[in-house]
């Protein structure tokens, strides 16, 4: 019996070292980044904004992709 509580005591002990010492991050499975880090890549894709291209027609804006966008 004692080696049955002994068993139970380790368990339990491993259980919270792993809990305890586990990853501070969560991470967004999304190519294994942080949330963090996720987080700050949307907020600077939110902050960008189309330009006018100098040699476009005016009004003529483009995305991050390079096509041709209204201006607004």
């Amino acid at each position: 019996m004692k080696l049955i509580w002994v068993g139970i005591a380790l368990l339990v002990a491993t259980i919270s070292v792993g809990v305890g010492c586990g990853p501070k991050e969560k991470y967004c499975y999304e190519e294994m980044e942080t949330c963090s880090q996720r987080a700050g890549m949307i907020a600077a894709d939110a902050a960008w904004e189309a330009t006018p291209d100098a040699d476009a027609p005016a009004g003529t804006c483009f995305n991050s992709t390079g096509d041709p966008i209204p201006c607004g």
